[in-house]
């Protein structure tokens, strides 16, 4: 009787035990799934040299996979993402993959109204973000100084719909002739004054204006403004855009958006000449007027940096590296870098996995070099079979003289 309690109490504790166990399997299973949900295989789920990793950002909502498509038209397939004729991707649907990590944006057309100021509605449907680019297909580009204002629709019966709008309000032309030289000025400033601080015209003492400095400025108006005794001439000259640039923690390293594209300005430059005999002698710059303001151009940088999935093992399987030569390349990068892509000897400037010196030099295995681990172990493998012959002798070099 004895033995037969003992056996149901083991009994009962092996079950409370089998259930624990299984219990903690799920919650690993569940664990595991949350963290890597964001990662899709595609086609084939084994790794190798022809495999790649691509990330969509599909307006904003990020998609990572693993593939061996060609081309960015088939990786969308893969990652079962569907674009439309009038969305935007870039690079385009027919660029070939050719790096290891590739950052694809998709840009979703929506309906956007465009107002003009003389209060005529175009409705839209486009993927465009540059404000200069949407008012361009409704045939309401944009002139100097004209300024825009986007909103989410308020007032669908006006717009004609929900979606956005961009509101354009135009600047205000002048007609000004200076120091002889007549020239056309764009303004949505208020007074005459602060029209020619805007176009960079600074007067002097023995300037004079044809109308008082405080006059609203209103459309067509003329305005003079002359020095006598002066012999001037005109030059129209270009003025550079500047580009600024936003960095975007949430998106990867090599993800660009351009969301304002950079024009070059215009600027008419008055000189006072010194002439003699029909010979320039001399010439001073007296004023230069912004006909033409310069645009910006804003671009989005991401600064986020991914690591490729998998072990270190993987990573060299990725970059074409031979099972045989795991072992010896395993203990060059391990003492070059501790497996950092991003080690960097501040004596010497070597860089990355391999510590290649410079590190540009990695570009030639692809133009993410310094973030991409696998470019960089494509680049090591090169190396050593053109330097010793094989990974096994750069390894007895290393082995040898400490360095290799």
């Amino acid at each position: 009787m004895m033995k037969k309690i003992v056996a149901t109490v083991d009994h009962l504790r092996s079950s409370v035990k089998t259930k624990w166990m299984v219990t903690a399997l799920v919650l690993s299973v569940v664990v595991i799934s949350a963290v890597f949900a964001p990662l899709v295989w595609a086609t084939d789920k084994k790794i190798d040299s022809s495999s790649r990793l691509v990330t969509f950002y599909d307006d904003g909502v990020e998609k990572t996979i693993i593939t061996k498509s060609q081309t960015v038209s088939d990786a969308l397939e893969d990652a079962e993402i569907t674009v439309g004729d009038k969305d935007k991707v870039s690079p385009s649907v027919d660029t070939e993959l050719t790096d290891s990590m590739t950052v694809v944006n998709i840009r979703r057309a929506r309906p956007v109204t465009v107002i003009d100021d003389n209060g005529r509605h175009t409705r839209v449907v486009t993927a465009e973000v540059d404000s200069g680019k949407i008012a361009e297909l409704v045939g309401a580009d944009l002139q100097a100084r004209d300024t825009t204002e986007t909103t989410m629709s308020s007032d669908f019966i006006e717009t004609g719909g929900a979606g956005q709008e961009l509101r354009i309000t135009r600047a205000k032309t002048v007609s000004l002739k200076l120091y002889g030289q007549n020239l056309t000025i764009r303004t949505q400033k208020q007074t005459v004054g602060d029209m020619l601080t805007e176009s960079g015209i600074a007067l002097a003492d023995n300037d004079t204006v044809s109308v008082d400095l405080s006059t609203p400025v209103t459309d067509g108006m003329s305005v003079q403004v002359w020095r006598n005794g002066i012999q001037t001439i005109e030059a129209e000259e270009e003025v550079p855009f500047e580009t600024e640039v936003v960095e975007d923690a949430t998106k990867k390293v090599g993800y660009v958006e351009v969301q304002t594209a950079g024009q070059a300005g215009k600027k008419t430059v008055i000189y006072q000449v010194n002439m003699q005999n029909g010979v320039e002698l001399s010439r001073e710059k007296i004023s230069e007027v912004i006909t033409v303001p310069a645009v910006n151009q804003v671009e989005v940088h991401g600064t986020k940096v991914d690591l490729p999935p998998g072990s270190h093992t993987d990573w060299m399987r990725m970059a074409g590296i031979p099972e045989s030569d795991f072992g010896a390349a395993n203990y060059i990068i391990s003492h070059e870098s501790g497996w950092r892509y991003n080690a960097t000897n501040s004596s010497s400037g070597a860089y990355g996995l391999p510590q290649a010196l410079p590190g540009r030099k990695m570009a030639s295995a692809g133009s993410d070099w310094q973030t991409n681990p696998i470019t960089q172990l494509k680049w090591f493998y090169s190396y050593c079979l053109n330097r010793y012959g094989s990974v096994q002798e750069a390894y007895e070099f290393k082995i040898a003289h400490g360095w290799y």
